[in-house]
């Protein structure tokens, strides 16, 4: 039996009119002032966001058209660890877009906890990689390419898990006056929607790579000139707004080398 729920209270079993007969129900009313403060979010992360919008672009349309390019292509069944990669990769990117909405419309709190399996997607496709994945297991953040992200991961976690009252209350306390209490509605902060917006961004720029590398092993190929060139003008912004910094022993290893140069451009 199908159940239409109602738009609209009607009155009880006695008789009586419901308390707000002939208005919107109160869940109905809730999400769609939620629907409209996190539109006007979006709206002031935009103008806030500079170049972040333009990278988020440029890593997505690198790894898609990479996986575009070869979908066509027909290759014998893969070893565990491959088709592994490729699970874990193709799951990272149907939540790509849950996770841009949450940081952009101030859900700051569900987008850490997407980004927090973001980087342990990357961190098993690392495992799988490099034989190390144990099945049932957590990944180990702290080993592979993901080793020196403990204290981002770390961040993610106190905001995913409110474990820290102080930060929990800058993510959803609204101040009026005198009065100062928890919203239900998103409120706007622009520091955490640059920090997790940011590393969000670096995460498709490093699946992208891992990507590559799974076609290499394929097929012998990887990015094209033109996805290469995307994924690297993604790093390039992400260096400029100093969401990620050259190690430093890069910069001594090759001192003749403006590597700030690129990036003002």
């Amino acid at each position: 039996m199908a159940i239409h729920p109602p738009k609209r209270y009607r009155a009880d079993r006695q008789g009586k009119e419901g308390v707000m007969a002939g208005e919107y129900s109160p869940a109905v009313k809730l999400l769609s002032a939620q629907m409209e403060a996190r539109e006007k979010v979006r709206i002031a992360w935009k103008r806030d966001a500079g170049d972040l919008i333009d990278a988020h672009q440029f890593a997505l349309s690198a790894v898609y058209a990479m996986i575009d390019r070869f979908s066509g292509r027909r290759f014998d069944k893969q070893p565990a660890a491959i088709e592994g990669r490729m699970s874990l990769t193709a799951q990272f990117i149907q939540g790509v877009d849950i996770c841009e909405t949450s940081i952009s419309e101030g859900l700051y709190s569900q987008a850490a906890a997407l980004l927090k399996q973001q980087l342990e997607t990357i961190a098993a496709i690392d495992e799988f990689e490099n034989d190390r994945r144990k099945d049932g297991k957590t990944p180990n953040i702290g080993k592979g390419i993901t080793a020196g992200f403990g204290p981002i991961y770390g961040d993610l976690n106190g905001i995913a898990h409110v474990s820290r009252h102080e930060l929990a209350r800058q993510l959803i306390t609204v101040e009026n006056g005198d009065i100062c209490a928890p919203s239900l509605i998103p409120q706007y902060n622009r520091d955490h929607a640059r920090f997790l917006y940011g590393y969000h961004v670096y995460f498709i720029v490093e699946i992208g790579r891992q990507t590559a590398r799974i076609f290499e092993e394929i097929f012998g190929k990887g990015f094209s000139k033109e996805e290469s060139e995307l994924n690297i003008l993604a790093m390039m912004v992400l260096l400029r707004e100093k969401v990620i910094e050259l190690p430093s022993e890069v910069k001594k290893r090759f001192p003749n080398i403006d590597f700030d140069k690129p990036i003002r451009a």
